[in-house]
């Protein structure tokens, strides 16, 4: 197997999971959350602000992904599986 389908379902996951926490307002819900846990005023979020929050949890999703499927994908095969390769030269 090769590692470029890693790659390309990581960025159609990390495509996916960005859409969806922007819509659902999650940096928002998690400014708030970490204002109330460490007792700074609440932002009003009445300006445009960027999606740090976000960015963080599709960033260690797809990096929990493409680390599990590359050592899937790497693996060296099992014993009992053995990939017996034919000598080229045997077969003239």
């Amino acid at each position: 197997m090769s590692n470029a389908p890693i790659g390309l379902t990581a960025m159609a996951i990390g495509t996916a999971l960005t859409g969806f926490l922007s819509k659902i307002e999650f940096n928002a819900v998690a400014e708030d959350w970490i204002s109330s846990a460490f007792g700074t005023p609440v932002n009003d979020h009445s300006e445009e602000e960027g999606e740090f929050y976000s960015s963080l949890i599709v960033m260690i999703v797809t990096g929990i992904w493409c680390y599990v499927l590359s050592l899937y994908v790497n693996a060296a095969p099992e014993e009992g599986k053995k990939h017996v390769e034919k000598d080229p030269a045997k077969e003239l």
